[in-house]
């Protein structure tokens, strides 16, 4: 018996790229009206060459879909075709019903699976009348995994907006293969220009990651991004809310769609001509100058500020997007919580817990701070005393607050919560980014609070109607910040249905 296993599959293939012949299709079974279609040049997109094996995420026909490539020698004798003396095939699956993080997940299934297909004589021979060894292994993993209906065999309870919030504040572990193992890279990657590509996220903006491959990198810090997008759970039952789609990988043949396509989403592609092309994009986010690894890594611990080319398309021509000293505080806090004792988790802690004071704290700190606030960007302190507001977790005072202060607090607190609670075990970059994209979803509950006591100074009956006026938009951003963060409050009020024409 395989020791791999699939969930319900909506399709499985083979594809092969030859020197000669190009892309190609070796195997496909799908359920019924599940086309083939360019599933050859999605699943092979530009630049795989470079690599020996990746891991590559698409949507095919609307559903997520996963591809294990392979880049290897040709075996003396081996009829699979003529070329430079290379095999370059991809082993993958549609899902029935999935989250794009589970795709993660299936890669040592493929890995096996692919291994399997590697033992055959001639894996990658084109298709003949005679059933080959390749065909036979790859239709018994077919009617052993195959689904029965789009979107209902194998279907999960609760949406994938929910299930990633509750995989980010509640409790119990994740496996080391999720992607939001990658958001310390993430936070790593892109330094202060976090905050403002999740602000971006989060008012539906159409984001492109590009990078060569390693692809799977690239695919699990757009999934990061995509979940910062994620609205308040306050917001959901409101007069109906927009969510950014997440794409995956997408090539030069889906440029004209994506062109068409309505509504914000999140993609990869290893096609840099995109970025001559703004009209498909509102930020291209360039991360060729720091080579990715197939692998997560921890971000810094301290402000650094690392050289990714973020494009905007929101001037024209397209202008270089970057940080503001307003979102220091935020970042710093994200910082801090990458850099916790091992025994403080997301979602262990009641009603929230010690660590979601943090950013509580850190946002007071620096409120006071004068002029170009020191602090913020890693220098000086605050003198004087700051008192928490009644009612918060262990209300107390902070003098002269450092960092170093904040993390013992944190490190007390885990102290403290480890007498009563048996936290297990979890791989330490899945803790550390749960914990980053929890302060995240944390930061996103105060704009929606904000902005519903903004609202709440109109007569009752026109509290959810009509748009921000100037007014409004003023109080909610302090003062004038410009165009772009006038656009964010406009934009999340939409999406989240806080404000409808009637």
């Amino acid at each position: 018996m395989d020791s791999f296993t699939f969930p319900p599959l909506a399709a499985l293939f083979l594809t092969h790229f030859d020197d000669v012949k190009g892309q190609s299709v070796l195997y496909y079974s799908s359920l019924p009206d599940l086309s083939a279609e360019n599933i050859e040049h999605t699943t092979l997109p530009s630049g795989l060459h470079i690599v020996e094996e990746d891991l590559v995420i698409f949507k095919h026909n609307g559903l997520n879909g996963v591809g294990l490539f392979r880049n290897k020698l040709r075996q003396e004798g081996d009829r699979g075709g003529r070329g430079r003396g290379r095999h370059m095939g991809v082993v993958g699956v549609v899902l029935v019903d999935a989250d794009a993080s589970d795709l993660f997940i299936l890669k040592s299934s493929l890995i096996q699976l692919y291994d399997q297909l590697e033992q055959q004589s001639s894996p990658f021979a084109s298709p003949s009348e005679e059933p080959s060894p390749t065909k036979k292994v790859m239709d018994a993993v077919w009617e052993r995994y195959r689904g029965y209906h789009t979107k209902l065999e194998g279907k999960k309870e609760g949406t994938e907006i929910t299930r990633t919030q509750r995989l980010i504040t509640e409790k119990g572990n994740v496996p080391a293969e999720h992607p939001v193992s990658f958001m310390p890279s993430l936070l790593g990657s892109l330094g202060p220009s976090i905050v403002p590509v999740y602000k971006a996220a989060l008012s539906g903006q159409r984001i492109l990651l590009y990078s060569p491959p390693p692809l799977l990198p690239l695919a699990a810090l757009a999934w990061n991004i995509w979940a910062s997008s994620l609205p308040p759970e306050e917001a959901e039952g409101g007069n109906g809310i927009e969510v950014s789609e997440l794409l995956g990988n997408v090539g030069l043949m889906d440029m004209e769609s994506l062109k068409v396509r309505k509504g914000g989403w999140v993609a990869t592609t290893s096609d840099m001509i995109y970025k001559s092309h703004p009209a498909v994009y509102d930020l291209f986010i360039d991360l060729s100058s720091t080579p990715l690894t197939t692998t997560p890594h921890p971000c810094p611990s301290t402000l650094s500020t690392p050289s990714p080319i973020i494009t905007s398309s929101a001037t024209s021509p397209p202008s270089t997007m970057t940080y503001s000293l307003a979102g220091l505080p935020l970042y710093r806090s994200l910082l801090l919580l990458a850099s916790s004792p091992p025994s403080v988790h997301a979602g262990v802690n009641k009603e929230g817990g010690w660590w979601l004071l943090v950013y509580e704290v850190l946002e007071r700190i620096w409120r006071v701070c004068v002029g170009v606030c020191g602090f913020a960007v890693g220098h000086g302190n605050v003198e004087g005393e700051l008192r928490l507001e009644d009612g918060a977790e262990d209300a107390r005072l902070l003098s002269s607050a450092r960092e170093e202060d904040l993390l013992d607090l944190l490190s007390e607190a885990a102290s403290e919560e480890n007498t009563t609670l048996n936290v297990t075990s979890e791989d330490e970059l899945a803790r550390q980014g749960r914990l980053i994209l929890r302060q995240l979803f944390h930061n996103t509950h105060h704009f929606y609070v904000h902005l519903l006591s903004v609202l709440a100074s109109r007569p009752k009956e026109q509290q959810s109607i009509g748009q921000l006026n100037d007014a409004e938009v003023k109080e909610l951003t302090s003062l004038w910040d410009g165009k772009l963060e006038v656009v964010f409050w406009r934009e999340i009020t939409r999406r989240w249905g806080v404000l409808f024409d009637p």
